[in-house]
This record gives structure tokens, C-alpha cells and sequence, in this order.
């Protein structure tokens, strides 16, 4: 938080002119709610103590699927979304039957499972951006705005209070915690594991397919694997939260802060006029920066 707070006034001071403006500020949110969005479905996973490596995938597919359903089969909205969700659930299902009871390593089953997904993305959309068809229907659900800020942020508060409150609050939060942390304490306790671990790919899909969609909704056209680009970022932002606020423990809020404070740190440097490369080299080292750190200063109490 104190390195966020520092990296906002590092860019206020370095562009007084553009970026302490609430039009920044309104454009780092709706920029960043997506990718929030994907990043907490991923989070749940990992609180689970699984890896998924397929949720841009499924994002890249979800979008590609509503494209093609609304536009070229001719579904209504209402059974296009409905399809996603059921492909999602089934996308969830199968992560979990790999994971859980063919004991796949979570890495590899889900290498799998998002080239399957990249490869369906192609073929359904043919390899080509889809631009024509768009409906003000299909438009709506991604560009609503409401107080200045875009549909996308909105659907991202929603999503990041009931995960919290989930988490915080009810029996299965407690469970995903649990498992996480210890499996056979878990399962001597009563606590049904493989079905924990399922349900956690099962939300993470739905959240990625759903963000998928809002992101192709938002733009008004289809570019396949389009969410390739943010398996990183996503990554990065949870690792980040998972040293944010809470003692090295995975959750939404610091899974939301680390989102924005790569957000944050990309647009200052657009604005700035640092090359394209520098966005990455500086997700990169942020996430080193704040995972070693962590570690450091564990060592330093230890030995104090």
C-alpha cells in the first residue's frame, strides 16, 4: 500500500499535468476492472493451493463463444450468456476431474485444458476478428455507465464483495482456506476436498468466461486469444495481493490492489513516454520487488 501511495505521487510529480486528474483516475479503474475481475476467479484457486493456467484462455473463448453465438448463429442474449455459463461450468469441471481424481498436476491439466481453448476460439471464430453484427444489445452489457465509470467496474465490486464476503463469512470460504493450507487435516475434519478444489475451477472458469465476454462486449469486435495478453498480469496481480494487507495469504482485496498498482505503474509510464517494453519489465520487477521483500523482512523478524 505505501508503495502504491508512493508510485501515485512518483507520476504526480513527474506529469502534474495528467496524471493527479480524475479523468486518469476514472481511466485507470475501468482499465483495470476487467483484469480484476479474472484475477480474483484465479485467486480462489490458488487460496485452494491449485494453479490454473487456463482462465485467459477461457476469457479468449467466453468472448469468442457470446460473439459467435449472438452474431452469426442469431441466439438472443439471454441463451448466448446461459451457453457461457454452461461451457464455463463444464470448462470448471473438467480442471477439477483432471486435477482431483486423475491427479494431474494442476500445471500441466490446465497447459491442457487452455490449449483446447485457444484451439475451439479459432476455429469457432475462423481465425479472423469479427467485427460485424454487433448489436446495441451486445454493446450494452460492456459500455452501461454509471458516475462516470464503465460497466466493467461496477460488475467488478460486485464480484470482489461477494467473493470477500464468501470467503470471510461462510462455510465454504472457510473450506477453500482450509484446504489450502493442509488437505489431510482438511479431510480428517470431514471437509469434502476434491469438491472444494472443483468448485473453485468451476467460479474461476464462470469468472473468466464472463470476463471475456464484457471485454469483447466493451470493444465492439472479436479478436481471437485476445486474453493471452493477460495471463501475466493476472498472475502478478494476485501475487501481489498475496503480500498486500494480509500476512501472505491469497485474497480478493489484495488481489484488486495488485491489479491496480500495475495498472497505476502502466499507465504513468505511457504517460511518462517510456518505451512499451518498460510496462513489463516493470510488472516484473514489482512482483520480485514485493515477494522478496515479504520474505526479507520474515527473516529479519525471525532473527530479531
Amino acid at each position: 500500500m505505501i508503495f502504491l501511495l508512493l508510485l501515485i505521487a512518483g507520476f504526480s510529480i513527474a506529469e502534474p499535468s495528467y496524471f493527479p486528474t480524475v479523468e486518469n483516475l476514472v481511466t485507470t479503474l475501468n482499465d483495470g476492472a476487467l483484469l480484476a475481475i479474472l484475477a480474483s476467479g484465479l485467486t480462489l484457486v490458488l487460496i485452494v493451493g491449485e494453479f490454473d493456467i487456463s482462465t485467459a484462455a477461457m476469457a479468449s473463448f467466453g468472448g469468442a463463444l457470446v460473439t459467435v453465438l449472438a452474431t452469426k448463429v442469431g441466439l438472443s442474449m439471454p441463451l448466448a450468456l446461459l451457453t457461457l455459463v454452461a461451457v464455463a461450468v463444464s470448462v470448471g469441471l473438467l480442471n477439477g476431474f483432471l486435477v482431483t481424481v486423475l491427479n494431474i498436476p494442476a500445471l500441466i491439466a490446465t497447459i491442457g485444458t487452455a490449449s483446447l481453448l485457444d484451439g475451439a476460439s479459432l476455429w469457432i471464430t475462423g481465425n479472423s476478428v469479427v467485427f460485424e453484427g454487433f448489436t446495441d444489445e451486445i454493446l450494452w452489457y460492456g459500455n452501461w455507465r454509471f458516475a462516470g465509470l464503465q460497466a466493467g467496474v461496477w460488475y467488478m465490486l460486485v464480484i470482489a464483495a461477494i467473493l470477500v464476503l464468501m470467503l470471510r463469512y461462510t462455510a465454504t470460504g472457510r473450506y477453500f482456506y482450509a484446504v489450502g493450507s493442509n488437505r489431510e487435516a482438511s479431510h480428517m475434519a470431514g471437509i469434502h476436498v476434491q469438491r472444494q478444489v472443483v468448485l473453485a475451477f468451476v467460479i474461476c472458469a464462470v469468472l473468466s468466461g464472463f470476463c471475456g465476454f464484457i471485454y469483447t462486449s466493451r470493444q465492439g469486435s472479436l479478436t481471437p486469444l485476445f486474453g493471452a495478453s493477460m495471463t501475466l498480469p493476472a498472475f502478478a496481480a494476485v501475487f501481489l495481493g498475496y503480500v498486500t494487507l494480509a500476512h501472505r495469504r491469497f485474497h480478493i482485496i489484495g488481489t484488486v490492489i495488485g491489479v491496480y498498482i500495475i495498472g497505476t505503474g502502466t499507465l504513468g509510464l505511457l504517460l511518462i513516454g517510456a518505451p512499451a517494453y518498460s510496462q513489463q519489465l516493470f510488472a516484473g520487477s514489482v512482483l520480485i520487488a514485493a515477494t522478496g521483500g515479504s520474505r526479507l523482512r520474515e527473516l529479519l523478524m525471525k532473527k530479531a
